[in-house]
């Protein structure tokens, strides 16, 4: 347990306008240095910490996991700060503080907010990828994972990773050191989508230190990425087809809209359709070939947040009149700055160890048949996957966490990846846990009318520790703020 002396000293540290250090475990000190983020107001504490990458060995090759700690600003502290886990899996804890600073400004004001960069992600050693090709757009319109693109990932980061040690669990461990390092005892958690993976992973390994969690779409550990997306999708994309019929404005301008996407699909199962977009930064256009498979996924990906989503009836009328237009670019721009992005080789060591190799033969395929997003995820990740290293898990790693720690479960109604009964699954083990299941909402939830009683409600779980009395009246009266009937 923390002791009351070490705790102010430790607060003294971070509120230095100089290097500040904690030793951890006899290696490398961890140094914090004063700096800026962007889009933060006030001094920040940057610096990293050293672990080795075969943790079980403890020797051979340190990395360093790069950490970002936004100090409390008022002037009453709490010892216990909220721990950022991203999402991906890939996405870079320290590059989203400015935005989830913004979001927990009030619980800021008594906390401490951390960010770690899990191994193979941002600042700790990334395992990046380049897929596409620039200079031919055709290439985003292609494979998900390029199987010439992962060669030569493989080829560039077996020298300086072994990409069997990227997994969900040896990372969490990581988090744990850097936990003990920065002088914390009692941690807050908050995770969204692979997050919550990684934060019950860590509730399961390390549950003396965890006050509470909160866990806004859940991706447990058994839920096998990518083996549900299409069931997932088609029950979202129907839902928010279902909002349209019932909204009059949208019913109006989209009387047939269900058939309309059942038209869409069926020209696109016949093949590719060629359109004609602009060039990305340039005033040139290009012909591409859009197939199903793409222009799926640009409708799965709009799912994911309600003010997209609303826009994808009006997408799906324009292609049943021949105007693949906006669909072309939206898949593009999810490919660019999306698909392109972030640690896919990261990506590929967790679900290539942690997910495909129990998906059952026929099984994903049997789960996509008859949906607007087909199996192509499934297919084509199942060939990235045979060409890159696979890492042994733990055999209960798939197992269900069991936890008397007060955990909020935050679910959107249309969440295209991570639909409620992932929280109704999780939450029969987390014994004191809440489940509130956001209406008109998607992965994310920016851009719903009332949204802000979300919000409160994790300040509030917070600030008490508990879940117990929790008023979550507020969340019936969270709206869509209607759908887009043109483009502005």
């Amino acid at each position: 347990m923390i002791t009351t002396l070490r705790y102010s000293l430790l607060a003294l540290l971070l509120t230095l306008h100089s290097a500040s250090a904690v030793r951890q475990n006899g290696s490398k000190p961890l140094i914090l240095n004063d700096c800026d983020v962007r889009g933060v107001q006030g001094k920040a504490k940057c610096g990293t910490i050293e672990v080795y990458e075969d943790r079980a060995a403890r020797k051979g090759r340190k990395i360093n996991l790069n950490i970002v700690v936004l100090p409390a600003t008022g002037a009453q502290r709490e010892p216990d700060p909220l721990f950022y886990f991203a999402g991906g899996p890939g996405s870079s804890a320290t590059e989203d503080s400015p935005g989830i600073a913004q979001i927990f400004a009030k619980i800021r004001e008594h906390r401490d907010l951390v960010f770690v960069d899990q191994r193979g992600t941002g600042g700790s050693n990334p395992l990046n990828c380049n897929f596409f090709d620039a200079n031919d757009l055709q290439s985003y319109f292609g494979y998900f994972f390029p199987l010439e693109d992962i060669r030569k990932c493989r080829t560039q980061l077996e020298p300086k990773a072994d990409l069997k040690l990227y997994t969900t669990t040896i990372a969490m461990d990581d988090i744990d050191d850097a936990r003990a390092a920065l002088g914390y005892d009692r941690i807050n958690l908050f995770g969204g989508s692979y997050g919550t993976r990684a934060a019950l992973t860590y509730l399961k390994r390390h549950p003396q230190h965890v006050r509470t969690a909160i866990l806004q779409g859940v991706s447990p550990t058994n839920q096998l990425m990518p083996r549900d997306f299409p069931r997932d999708t088609e029950r979202a994309l129907q839902g928010v087809l279902s909002e349209c019929v019932a909204d009059q404005q949208c019913n109006t301008a989209f009387p047939n809209v269900k058939a309309e996407a059942q038209a869409v699909l069926a020209q696109l199962i016949k093949g590719p359709v060629e359109v004609e977009i602009q060039k990305p930064r340039s005033t040139e256009r290009v012909k591409v070939k859009l197939s199903r498979d793409l222009a799926a996924e640009a409708i799965r990906y709009m799912l994911y947040s309600p003010v997209p989503a609303s826009r994808v009836p009006l997408m799906i009328h324009l292609a049943s009149q021949g105007n693949f237009g906006p669909l072309a670019r939206a898949a593009l721009e999810f490919r660019v700055n999306l698909v392109g992005t972030g640690s896919n080789g990261m990506y590929l060591s967790v679900t290539c160890a942690e997910d495909f190799p129990w998906i059952k033969p026929g099984e994903g395929e049997r789960i996509a048949a008859n949906t607007f997003l087909g199996d192509y995820r499934l297919r084509q990740q199942r060939e990235a996957c045979e060409l890159w290293p696979r890492a042994t898990i733990e055999r209960d790693y798939a197992q269900a966490v069991r936890s008397d720690v007060p955990v909020l479960i935050l679910t959107g109604e249309w969440d295209p990846v991570t639909p409620p009964s992932n929280g109704n699954s999780v939450a029969q083990t987390l014994k004191n846990s809440l489940q509130v299941v956001v209406p008109h909402g998607a992965h994310g939830l920016g851009g719903l009318e009332g949204i802000a009683c979300i919000d409160n409600l994790i300040r509030e779980f917070v600030e008490r520790g508990t879940n117990k009395d929790i008023d979550t009246s507020c969340v019936n009266s969270i709206r869509r703020k209607g759908f887009a009937m043109k483009f502005q």
